[in-house]
């Protein structure tokens, strides 16, 4: 089925709040302001690994203008995950808002608030603290191993995660060619334009209120009331919008030393936000990996099979790990047709920063392992790698080997064959073999990705919308879905305008807000587009169902005789019309009622976002230094509701990719420590690093989504880091797998080779 263009979707609508956020007029929880306002500073352990021997605070709480000093002491009963997503969610609680055993060095001693910041950050400097250092381990292989120091006295292994299909040893055995490919990621900070930040009131009558930037207030809601034994209708938490996010503001983080400092202080609100260096030590950030891969072909260029085995740095708390490492479990079966598959995974606690919820969840570095193993094949046999993809990637409703479930419209193969013609491939491959000389060597790269559409049919993927017809004939929608970074406040109201033929400028819309929005399970798994904008396209259709009824009972004929058309009902019997605002008089004046409609959706099942990518690099081999030419992506994402918006997301997610390829990395010391945290030491991408990007899509409409959409937040990123780790090593010939790809590591690869 081909795609859906309408009046709005389908067409490229620019983000409703752009002007306010180029102009600097939209206020973000750091812009808040209030009486009695509290501010609060966490100290920050040290050490890797210790124990709290003793710790003294009369010196700070002497200090004036100091409100409250807390420690692990005023700590509730209660262990908490920073990651729950719902009320019984059963994955570890393992963190406490301030620890009195700190397992990496950035984790939460004590607490101050004052009446400034300068006043709170003067008081940590006066708590005294004694420590006895306990042993720590950093490496995920290396804790899991007999005798390694124990983050917890349970033992290191945090999670074992397995899937299979086939007889992976078997096939390997029967191939013609075996290949082995390693793969080593780094610890990648969110690097928001926005710092974590909160604002928290601990009422008298053991109420909670909180403000900031939140994906999902309603799990950080019940992750509350779990942590501090307190009602869900007790806590109010409003979500303000937010500066950036892709994971990192996925969860409970600041709430728990804020809510205890403000119960000590008597209730008045307290706001703690954190510096860049403060975030990146004390926050978590993506996962590292050390992966190791197997994968069969035969002398023809034909998978038979592959196995994964990976081990995750979970870091010193459960968190999202357990999570992630399932989300990548389950992607790397939904890509290369194959019935003999394995994944191995393992995730080990560590005296580092924890892991946690980044852009696409465990997918980039699964993919990129794969994207590498398929080059090293294809090079082994001297076939073109986007040859060798397409002869093994997926077809459009094949079946999961491991699960079983339908792949659904997953147009791989067509987004290869398109980016290979429009990339012009054969060309550019030729053209940089002629370039290559004595100083610079040129590559091109290919790579694959996908990511998933929420978190069907593993768990319930809830949304409630509530929409009202107003008096004047405009419409109200209420739905906590968080916007933090894509333009969904934008989408739903496309999808409303588009399903109730009016002006995009006539819906008007609150969210993220527990006190006057409906259910959300929240921003996280690309469920946006595909589940939260699937709940507005269904009660918008519910809304015109009642308000045909209405017309019907106005005009005095059936509904099936009623026509609804930009914006006016008509009898198709007589030609009476009525619009809107008619509808609304109507039922307001004479039936004496409000029209507000509420569906409660759950995404019943989980689509597959796909994208191919394609880059040219230019490596300087006299300074390892790389950069990049033309970059094109191809998508399948169904409709593309927004491709505007869709083209700008995956330019974002091609900037980052090329940071995890090239630049990105906290490095620690030997004890433990970052050395590298702050942006003045920690490189991002700047502009002067985008390539020149060409953003396509296939023409495709997937049943299930909203108009036929899917989303695109996570799977842009996925294949954008392998693509230039491919180009690099065509380049110059080298088998790099160390992420990222620095100067120092390409010009050790080409002394070595």
């Amino acid at each position: 089925m081909k795609k859906y263009v309408g009046k709005y979707i389908g067409q490229g609508t620019p983000d409703i709040d752009a002007k306010q956020k180029a102009t600097g007029a939209m206020a973000f929880g750091d812009d808040l302001r209030m009486a009695n306002l509290l501010h609060g500073k966490i100290l920050f352990s040290p050490h890797a690994h210790a124990r709290v021997v003793s710790i003294d605070t009369g010196k700070a709480e002497a200090l004036p203008g100091v409100r409250a000093v807390v420690t692990y002491k005023d700590n509730p009963k209660n262990k908490f995950n920073s990651h729950w997503r719902w009320y019984h969610d059963s994955i570890p609680g393992t963190e406490t808002p301030l620890e009195d055993e700190p397992r990496f060095v950035g984790d939460r001693i004590a607490a101050v608030a004052a009446d400034t910041e300068e006043i709170a950050a003067k008081a940590l400097r006066l708590i005294e603290v004694e420590y006895e250092i306990l042993p720590a381990v950093f490496n995920e292989e290396e804790a899991l191993k007999e005798g390694a120091p124990l983050v917890y006295p349970e033992g290191n292994l945090l999670k074992e995660q397995k899937s299979s299909a086939g007889d992976v040893d078997k096939a390997l055995e029967e191939s013609d060619l075996v290949v082995s490919q390693e793969l080593k990621t780094s610890f990648v900070h969110h690097a928001t334009i926005e710092p974590h930040m909160t604002i928290c009131q601990w009422k008298n009558n053991d109420e909670l209120e909180i403000w900031g930037p939140m994906q999902a207030v309603y799990r950080n809601q019940v992750t509350l009331s779990r942590l501090f034994d307190i009602p869900i209708s007790k806590i109010m938490l409003h979500g303000t919008d937010i500066g950036g996010s892709f994971g990192g503001k996925d969860g409970v983080i600041l709430e728990g030393p804020a809510l205890i400092l403000s119960k000590k202080a008597g209730g008045y609100p307290v706001k703690i936000r954190l510096n860049r260096t403060e975030a990146m030590i004390s926050t978590f950030g993506r996962h590292i990996y050390k992966l190791y891969g197997k994968m069969g072909v035969t002398k023809e260029g034909k998978i038979t099979g592959f196995g994964v085995d990976t081990y995750m740095n979970a870091g010193a708390y459960c968190g999202a790990s357990i999570n992630v490492l399932a989300a990548m479990c389950g992607k790397m079966f939904k890509m290369y047709d194959t019935p003999n598959m394995r994944f191995n995974g393992y995730a080990a606690y560590t005296n580092l920063p924890p892991g946690g919820a980044m852009r696409g969840f465990g997918s980039p570095a699964i993919f990129a392992e794969l994207e590498l193993m398929v080059n090293k094949a294809a090079n082994a046999l001297g076939m073109d790698q986007v040859e060798f993809r397409r002869k093994n990637l997926i077809e459009p409703f094949g079946k999961d080997p491991a699960s079983g479930e339908s792949l659904r419209s997953a147009r791989v193969k067509e987004a290869l064959i398109k980016g290979a013609e429009i990339f012009e491939w054969e060309r550019r491959k030729e053209e940089a073999k002629r370039k290559s000389g004595d100083r610079y060597a040129y590559g091109v790269g290919v790579a694959v990705g996908m990511h998933g559409n929420g978190v069907a049919p593993f768990a319930s993927d809830i949304t409630v919308s509530e929409i009202s017809l107003n008096e004047d004939g405009t419409v109200f929608l209420r739905c906590a879905v968080t916007d933090h970074g894509a333009g969904t406040y934008t989408l739903v109201r496309q999808v409303v305008a588009e399903t109730l033929q009016m002006p995009l400028e006539q819906v008007g819309f609150t969210h993220s807000d527990t006190k006057t929005c409906p259910y959300d399970m929240g921003a996280g798994a690309s469920r946006n587009t595909w589940s939260a904008s699937s709940s507005v396209w269904e009660v918008s259709r519910k809304l015109i169902a009642s308000m045909t009824k209405a017309a019907s009972e106005l005009f005095g004929c059936d509904e099936n005789e009623i026509r609804y058309e930009d914006g006016v009902f008509c009898c198709l019997t007589d030609g009476k019309t009525a619009t809107r605002e008619d509808i609304a008089s109507y039922t307001y004046l004479h039936k004496k009622e409000k029209l507000i409609e509420v569906v409660s959706y759950n995404s019943s099942h989980n689509a597959g976002s796909y994208g191919a990518h394609f880059v040219e690099a230019r490596v300087d081999k006299t300074t390892g230094e790389v950069r990049l030419g033309k970059y094109l992506a191809v998508y399948d994402v169904g409709t593309p509701l927004n491709p505007l918006m869709l083209t700008g997301q995956i330019e974002g997610a091609i900037l980052q990719g090329i940071g995890m390829a090239l630049f990105e990395g906290i490095n620690f010391d030997d004890k433990g420590k970052a050395t590298n945290a702050g942006f003045r030491r920690y490189r991002v991408p700047r502009a002067s690093d985008m390539p020149d990007i060409q953003v396509e899509f296939i023409d495709n409409y997937e049943h299930g989504g909203p108009f036929g959409g899917k989303s695109i937040g996570e799977a842009s990123i996925v294949p954008s880091a392998p693509a230039i780790m491919g180009a690099i090593n065509n380049a110059l010939g080298t088998d790099l797998w160390d992420m990222p790809f620095t100067p120092e590591k390409i010009l050790a690869a080409i002394n070595n080779k």
